[in-house]
């Protein structure tokens, strides 16, 4: 599912499918819903930095990242971002991987 060029806000809805991709043209907040209770769920979100780069993610209160910190995306102008976000409590507590950084 194709989010297109974002900034401000974004919502990854699960309704839509199980990869999203986007052109961060601004810094964003993402929200994720449509996760299934009882089920597992997970999501593959690809992140291009637009011509000028630099932007900054924000991510869900209920994310939780390895090590407890979220990792650092590329900032380079036209840099692809890959991660994963899994879930098995219908969306409660989401777990973030960063899958790979700066493809280009």
């Amino acid at each position: 599912s194709a989010l297109g060029n974002i900034t401000g806000s974004a919502t990854a809805n699960l309704a839509n499918g199980n990869v999203f991709s986007a052109t961060l043209t601004g810094n964003i907040t993402f929200t994720f819903s449509g996760a299934t209770a009882s089920t597992a769920c997970s999501f593959g979100l690809y992140l291009t930095q637009d011509g000028t780069g630099s932007r900054i993610a924000t991510w869900p209160a209920s994310v939780k990242w390895s090590g407890g910190t979220a990792p650092t995306l590329s900032t380079a102008a036209s840099a692809i971002d890959i991660l994963v976000f899994e879930t098995i409590n219908g969306g409660t507590t989401w777990f973030g991987s960063l899958v790979g950084t700066n493809f280009s």
